[in-house]
């Protein structure tokens, strides 16, 4: 009896199988075990939802900290922009208080896939989600500031009251020898 002839490929039955035709099961390839798909199966039925639930808490924990890890990039942005008053610094600026601020009015409607996903509160989430948010209209604020965009003076409200006189100026030079 020829050895290639003892196995075939059964597409008949629907699905593919491996017919033998009548000889003693020490003839299978190494490393197959005939119930191994149905024991894999089981055995991963319960890691499947830790894993599920580990995945929906990550990408929870991502979207919390998400606006705290942008506040890097967005100080090289401000820094960038620069100090002076023309277009692009102040639609910079703009943008910088507008995006968080819509953040801010949708964070429920944000988090909310991941509720129902997860089937508990996300509060800390949520925490973390505003404070990186609040932090990144802080730091526009503070370049408003810089640019000296925010009335902080009385005379910046009030017509007949001077405007504040700086009371020291440093000159400097860079002197090489």
């Amino acid at each position: 009896m020829n050895v290639m002839n003892k196995w075939k490929l059964d597409l008949t039955s629907g699905g593919a199988k491996i017919a033998t035709r009548g000889f003693d099961q020490s003839m299978n390839p190494p490393g197959y075990t005939p119930n191994f798909v149905a024991a894999q199966q089981v055995e991963q039925g319960g890691r499947n939802d830790q894993q599920q639930q580990h995945l929906l808490n990550k990408r929870a924990w991502d979207m919390a900290l998400g606006p705290v890890k942008a506040l890097p990039m967005n100080m090289l942005m401000m820094y960038m922009a620069g100090n002076t008053i023309s277009i692009f610094p102040i639609m910079m600026v703009a943008m910088m208080v507008w995006r968080p601020i819509k953040a801010l009015m949708s964070v429920n409607a944000a988090f909310k896939p991941l509720e129902t996903e997860n089937g508990t509160s996300l509060i800390v989430h949520k925490l973390i989600f505003l404070l990186g948010n609040m932090g990144a209209i802080a730091l526009a604020v503070y370049k408003i500031h810089t640019m000296g965009l925010l009335p902080t003076h009385a005379s910046d409200w009030l017509d007949f009251v001077p405007p504040a006189e700086r009371l020291q100026y440093i000159l400097s030079s860079d002197v090489y020898i």
